[in-house]
């Protein structure tokens, strides 16, 4: 480029439209020319414009917001007042982002501070006196803010708003309560205000630009697709005989010590890896079990304090942690600094939270983002192929903003009463409207909601006007969070005081003990003081087989979206099968799917298997019925909560007939467990009467088995506590939480619970759109009776929830179960007891022992062999050999041993195997081997018969 051509480029380039001293600023901070999202954001957000930018992270997205309002405060330099707020969602500010805006103040003389939940009284009161020119804050800090008289003069001054990271709250209630506050905002500041709003990832830009703008003029959209690279592979972690070892050290099953192998290969090749897992309590059975492999891994999750998150952060940015297993809490916004690649343990089970985990993983637009995830099953690695396909085509889920949520209403009213003191009914009604969530908010609603606020003492009425009461102020300052408020208990350290984590109610009410071992930050403690304030005081132990602490937070639900998209994937190689033989179809799959081999494998085994079986492939166009014992699976790829929803309508059908027992369902099935054998009923009858009702059937139907059974108590807890009807965070016992459907009937209460759960837990829609597609023709629905086992597709569900045998699995599944057991038995480490000598020979693997074992010291062949050592057989067998007089017991103790050594004598490395299965004794044992097997698979699946059938017995053994 010749310097006539530079120089024209840079007279054309939006920067030069920003002051000269921000321009000047900027070249000492490095930024030498605007990133994409930067230049097309900045001239309408110089005019003033609304504006929601779109923009993958680590595109500049906060310096495109904050490099026009600079150059602005800069032109004005006679400022007074806050001249703009920046609203970060995060519960803890991200440090490092304060830092570099600080920075940037320092630069340009623009006075910049924090404000949040923990900010000294001292400091809250200097900005009340002496306000900054930007504050940045949180939206509960905002909602602190707003009724207060001096920071109310403080805003008149107000210019523009800032969200950054919309996405994360549009959907649920914190998005509705920050768009009523930046209508209350508006009314203090007395006129309109450029907003701006920063997405990462968001499924339904239009949707978030309305929540962010609410009455204002609609924001301008800037959504950049910029060329950076994201790289995926779905991968699927077979057995070595090292992970079979690994297993009994780890004290887990060697599928999941293979995945842990797998996953520390990667950490090893990498500098910096963060490991998402889908839940806290798999966070922490990860990382407790790496902690035995690897100290050098950390965790990160929201039940641990503030003080250990930090300090993992740092340890992780200076290099000192190598890898993080972590939650949804470091998806976005936390600055860890390089992240090399990410993997994500199991299925994302939603595509958004993909994208974003996998672009923390080379954050720089120039760098290409990697992301492997570790599946472990086949419902699992379908899954996540579906999601990457989608993730690539840019398919996210939709938002779904919490629309006209009364308890939210309820506290922002107050909110409007404490901002001036009183306000007029009306006005208050209007002032909710211009809310993009309260856009259609009835009247009636509305009135319904001040009436209980008025019948509770939270407000008061003069003729049309609501007033305060002596509660009011507490009740909407106890309720600036909308985050739902369950007690916690501090977890602190013995050793050093400090305090590493918490735990929450279902923990302490039903399994907290003094003694007791638990998980908490990957390792293991043990209680040693429950105090009266609620602190759990505890030191660290060696136990890995601890339990998990109860904390709250729930998986992330397979939305229909994905669980559509695994079905018709599911189908694609179902339509492939019957043309292609089976390694072909891999082999087309492994072009087209970044999976490897195995998984894809094991996809297409599955298929084959239940295509071979004569039985309809259940897809996005196809459901499959099949009864198999007394149960109904209903494959249906509809997502969780839709699926939730047909299982209640089910139930409510088959209850009228004294059908049914129970239901579960999953994001691809409803099992059904009947009070009979489903082959003694009309089968086809009832799928008809199932899938040929009409829709308005249906909504009726799911609503009285609601009304009926009524599941959302839960939830009420929490929208009772925003409403001011219960103490915040308090511990409640069961039974009063099943009670709460009854206390607060015909009251907003129950009408915003009905409304959350479901917004949050059930799709009728969806049921009904499945209805009519069935009726339409458009979606097929076949039944299937099975007789010896169900279809492969259809055992998922079955093994999960229902106490059906492995032995009844599919072909495919029992093989690995067999082929695992031998596995397993093979890899077991084993005492030699010489009931000759009554020596002990060193502790052998069973697949290095002979076929014909002899003791190590006299040779004999006549040995007992144990899982772990036996002190008390060797000792009553050197009494015995001494000829010294046995007790009854030791007599026992003898015999047992004699017969074990029985069956090493007669049938070799064979009856050593036999013996080392759980539950197999050497009567049984004997029995086995007598059969004279022809292959080890038929020894073995008789030894698992024998191990599935002492499980189901041994209780009544106990008994006796």
């Amino acid at each position: 480029m010749g310097k006539r051509e530079a120089v024209t480029r840079e007279a054309s380039s939006p920067i030069r439209l920003l002051h000269e001293t921000v321009r000047k600023a900027s070249q000492e901070f490095g930024l030498q020319r605007l990133t994409e999202p930067q230049r097309r954001a900045l001239k309408p957000l110089l005019l003033g414009r609304n504006v929601l930018l779109v923009a993958p992270t680590g595109s500049g997205k906060t310096e495109a917001a904050l490099l026009p309002v600079f150059s602005k405060m800069v032109e004005h330099r006679r400022r007074s007042g806050i001249s703009a707020i920046y609203i970060t969602p995060l519960r803890a500010l991200n440090r490092d982002m304060v830092r570099r805006l600080e920075s940037w103040g320092r630069r340009l003389g623009i006075d910049i501070q924090v404000r949040h939940g923990d900010t000294p009284k001292s400091v809250r009161r200097r900005q009340s006196l002496k306000p900054p020119d930007l504050l940045i804050t949180t939206p509960e800090t905002l909602q602190a803010i707003l009724p207060g008289s001096r920071m109310q003069r403080n805003l008149k001054t107000l210019r523009t708003i800032i969200i950054d990271e919309i996405h994360q709250i549009a959907e649920n209630k914190r998005g509705a309560q920050l768009a009523l506050g930046l209508e209350r905002l508006r009314r203090i500041v007395g006129r309109d205000f450029q907003r701006i709003g920063l997405s990462a990832t968001v499924g339904s830009p239009e949707t978030a630009a309305h929540l962010l703008t609410g009455s204002s003029s609609l924001a301008k959209i800037v959504q950049v697709h910029v060329p950076k690279g994201f790289r995926y592979r779905v991968e699927w972690p077979v057995p070595t005989e090292e992970d079979y070892e690994l297993a009994q050290t780890l004290y887990t099953s060697p599928e999941a010590a293979a995945r842990i192998t797998r996953m520390r290969e990667m950490v090893d090749a990498h500098k910096s890896t963060l490991i998402f897992v889908n839940s806290r309590q798999i966070a922490e059975m990860l990382a407790v079990r790496f902690s035995v492999l690897d100290p050098s891994i950390g965790i990160h999750h929201g039940s641990l304090s503030r003080e250990e998150r930090q300090k993992i952060e740092d340890s992780f940015k200076r290099g000192e942690t190598r890898a993080i297993i972590c939650t949804s809490t470091l998806e976005l916004g936390i600055d860890i600094g390089t992240v090399d690649i990410v993997l994500q343990y199991l299925s994302p089970r939603q595509v958004t939270p993909l994208i974003q985990r996998v672009g923390r993983s080379g954050h720089r637009l120039e760098l290409v983002s990697r992301g492997h995830i570790i599946s472990a099953s086949t419902d699992d690695a379908l899954e996540s192929i579906a999601a990457v396909r989608r993730a690539r085509e840019k398919k996210l889920e939709p938002l779904v903003v919490q629309e006209n949520a009364l308890d939210v209403l309820a506290h922002q009213v107050a909110g409007m009463v404490m901002d001036g003191g009183e306000i007029q009914e009306h006005d208050a009604y209007q002032l909710s409207t211009k809310a993009y969530p309260y856009r259609g908010l009835g009247v009636q609603d509305f009135h319904e909601v001040v009436d209980y606020l008025e019948q509770i003492g939270l407000l008061g009425r003069r003729r049309d006007k609501l007033t305060r009461t002596p509660n009011t102020r507490s009740y909407y300052f106890e309720n600036l969070s909308m985050i739902p408020d369950e007690r916690r208990y501090p977890v602190v350290d013995l050793t050093t005081d400090r305090i590493i984590g918490t735990v929450g109610d279902e923990f302490m009410l039903y399994r907290a003990r003094v003694g007791l071992n638990f998980i908490c930050r990957g390792l293991v403690w043990r209680i040693k003081q429950l105090s009266e304030d609620g602190r759990v005081y505890v030191l660290p132990v060696e136990d890995p087989t601890a339990a998990l602490p109860g904390w709250d937070g729930e998986i992330l639900p397979v939305p229909y979206e994905l669980a559509n998209e695994a079905g018709r994937i599911r189908g694609e190689i179902a339509e492939l099968l019957r043309k292609n033989r089976s390694k072909k179809v891999i082999s087309l799959l492994s072009k087209k799917h970044p999976a490897e081999r195995y998984a894809l494998r094991k996809i297409v085994e599955e298929i084959a298997e239940h295509l071979d079986r004569g039985a309809p492939v259940p897809s996005d166009r196809t459901v499959l019925v099949e009864g198999f014992d007394r149960y109904i699976i209903i494959n249906s790829c509809l997502g969780e909560s839709a699926n939730n929803t047909l299982g209640r309508i089910c139930d409510n059908l088959l209850s009228e007939r004294g059908l049914i027992r129970f239901w579960w369902a999953d994001g691809y099935r409803v099992l059904i467990e009947l009070t009979c054998q489903a082959s003694s009923i009309d089968f086809p009858r009832v799928v008809k009467e199932i899938f040929s009702m009409s829709q308005q059937e249906a909504e009726g139907r799911f609503f009285n088995q609601v009304k009926v059974r009524f599941p959302f108590g839960y939830y009420m807890k929490f929208v009772a506590e925003r409403f001011g009807a219960l103490a915040r965070g308090r511990s409640l016992a069961e039974s009063e939480a099943t009670d709460f459907a009854h206390r607060f009937l015909n009251t907003p209460i129950y009408k915003e619970t009905m409304r959350q759960a479901l917004l949050e837990k059930t799709e009728i829609e969806r049921v009904k759109q499945l209805l009519a597609l069935v009726a339409e023709g458009e979606a097929a629905v076949d039944t299937l009776i099975s007789t010896e086992k169900p279809t492969p597709i259809s055992y998922h569900i079955l093994n999960r929830f229902a106490e059906i045998p492995e032995v009844m699995a599919p072909e495919t599944v029992q093989k690995e179960t067999i082929d695992r057991l031998k596995n397993a038995i093979l890899s077991t480490s084993t005492e030699i007891l010489c009931v000759n000598c009554g020596e002990t020979s060193e502790d052998a693997l069973i697949r290095d022992l002979s076929e014909r074992p002899v003791c190590t010291h006299c040779r004999s062949p006549l040995i007992a062999v144990h899982r772990r050592p036996k002190p008390w057989a060797q000792a009553v067998l050197k009494k015995w050999i001494e000829r010294q007089p046995l007790s009854e017991e030791e007599t026992k103790i003898l015999a047992d041993t004699r017969r074990n050594a029985d069956i090493a004598l007669s049938y070799g490395k064979k009856g050593i195997m036999a013996m080392m299965v759980y539950g197999v004794g050497p009567q049984t044992a004997s029995r086995i081997l007598a059969k004279m097997h022809y292959t080890d698979e038929e020894l073995f699946r008789d030894l698992l018969e024998a191990k599935l059938k002492y499980i189901q017995t041994r209780p009544f053994w106990e008994a006796g």
